[in-house]
C-alpha cells in the first residue's frame, strides 16, 4: 500500500503540488486523470524521489521513503517500474541490452537464462525476437513504448508507475498498450499507478481514479462516480506547469 500525505513540490516559487494526499491499494490500478500541465508526472515522480518532493509524507508498506538515504532508495527502487512517457530507452544500447541491464546488474542469471527472459518478455508485448539488435532509434513509437514495458515486466515489480502511456500514439497502439497494461497487472501482480489526459484509457483500465486539478486532488472514487460536469470543471483552463 501507498500513502501520500501532504505532498508538496515548488519549482521557482510557483507551487506544482499544493498538500496532495493519496492512498493506493495494492493489486489495484489508479489512474491519475488530468490535462496536461497539471502536476501529475511531478507527482508521481515525487512519489518515487525522482524528484525531491518540498513537503509532506511518502510511505510504502509502511516505511516512510524520505528518510532512505541512497542505498536504501536504490534497494527500494528495485520493487518499482517506472515507464517514461517518451519509453526512456538507452539510445547506445540495443533492445537486447536494454532489456538485459537490469537483469545484469541486479540478478545472478546465466547469460541464456537473461535471453530468455528478454525473448519471452518480448513475446508477452508482441514483438518477435528479430528486434533484439535493433536500436530505439529503428524503432516506431509504439515499439518503443511496448519495449519499455517488456522492461518493466522482466523486473517483476510490485509497483509500476506509468506516465502517459498513451500519448503520441495511434489508436491501434493506444488500444494495444492500454490491453497490456491489464494483462501485466495480472501477470506479475502489481499495483499499477497511471497518470494520463486520455479519458479512454481510464475508462478502460481503472479500478479507481483521482483526478489532479490545480496541484490537489479534487475527486477519489470509482469512474462511475464521476459526473461529466466534474470532468467538465476537470478540463477547464487552469494554471498549467511546463515541468
Amino acid at each position: 500500500m501507498i500513502e501520500v500525505r501532504g505532498l508538496k513540490k515548488q519549482f521557482e516559487g510557483k507551487e506544482v503540488l499544493k498538500g496532495v494526499d493519496l492512498e493506493i491499494y495494492d493489486n489495484e490500478t489508479l489512474v491519475i486523470l488530468g490535462p496536461s500541465g497539471q502536476g501529475k508526472t511531478v507527482m508521481i515522480k515525487s512519489m518515487i524521489r525522482l524528484m525531491e518532493p518540498d513537503g509532506g509524507e511518502i510511505y510504502f508498506d509502511g516505511e516512510d521513503i524520505r528518510k532512505l538515504n541512497r542505498r536504501e532508495l536504490e534497494d527500494f527502487r528495485k520493487k518499482i517500474a517506472y515507464v517514461f512517457q517518451n519509453s526512456a530507452l538507452f539510445d547506445f544500447l540495443d533492445v537486447r541490452e536494454n532489456l538485459a541491464l537490469f537483469l545484469r546488474m541486479h540478478k545472478k542469471l546465466k547469460e541464456d537464462e537473461i535471453e530468455e527472459k528478454i525473448v519471452k518478455a518480448l513475446s508477452f508485448v508482441g514483438l518477435n525476437d528479430d528486434v533484439l539488435d535493433k536500436y530505439p532509434e529503428e524503432l516506431s513509437g509504439g515499439m518503443k513504448k511496448r519495449v519499455a514495458i517488456a522492461r518493466a515486466m522482466i523486473k517483476e515489480p510490485k509497483y509500476i508507475f506509468y506516465d502517459e502511456p498513451t500519448t503520441g500514439l495511434d489508436k491501434k497502439n493506444a488500444e494495444l498498450v492500454s490491453n497490456l497494461i491489464m494483462v501485466l497487472k495480472e501477470k506479475v501482480s502489481a499495483t499499477s499507478i497511471i497518470v494520463t489526459h486520455d479519458i479512454e484509457l481510464m475508462e478502460k483500465v481503472s479500478d479507481r481514479v483521482a483526478l489532479l486539478k490545480d496541484g490537489k486532488i479534487i475527486f477519489i472514487g470509482k469512474k462511475e462516480e464521476i459526473s461529466d460536469e466534474t470532468l467538465e470543471y476537470l478540463y477547464s483552463i487552469g494554471d498549467t506547469y511546463e515541468v
